[in-house]
């Protein structure tokens, strides 16, 4: 009897052991890629393109400090750039208000001795606690990975 509870123990020891194995991993807070060598200018444009190859809207660029300091006086090395899928943006906001954290799409660019890393906050890592946002959302962070890894070429 005493072996059968250990086998039993044991059983759901193991059991519990490999589902917990199959857990998904926590989603990442930031995405990021890195152009290298590339400018801040050519950057920009190649992360342009990318938006609109992936069937997003271009809205704006600006820097960082934009509207904060004297236009001769902002930062030239951080950028913020902002797009847009209006049938997405639509669409997910009538499934939840709460969406309007996420829109508009916003990527920041860092130019680095190496070259401009481009980073955007991961939307499926807003949303984990959002059932009826977390689908879309899981579809945002892979438009916005496959637009950083387009841009970063």
């Amino acid at each position: 009897m005493k072996q059968r509870i250990q086998r039993g123990f044991l059983l759901l020891a193991l059991t519990w052991l490999s589902v917990s194995a199959l857990a998904n991993e926590p989603e990442p807070m930031l995405l990021s890629a890195t152009a290298q060598g590339k400018n801040m200018e050519q950057a920009v444009v190649a992360l342009g393109q990318a938006i609109v190859n992936h069937n997003y809207t271009f809205v704006r660029q600006q820097a960082i400090d934009s509207r904060l300091v004297p236009y001769a006086e902002e930062v030239r090395s951080v950028r913020l750039v902002y797009f847009c899928n209006f049938a997405k943006m639509d669409r997910v906001l009538r499934l939840d208000p709460r969406a309007t954290q996420l829109m508009p799409c916003r990527v920041t660019l860092v130019e680095t001795p190496s070259g401009v890393d481009l980073i955007a906050v991961n939307p499926a890592w807003v949303s984990q606690n959002v059932p009826a946002l977390h689908g879309e959302c899981q579809e945002l962070k892979n438009d916005y990975l496959a637009i950083l890894e387009e841009a970063s070429l």
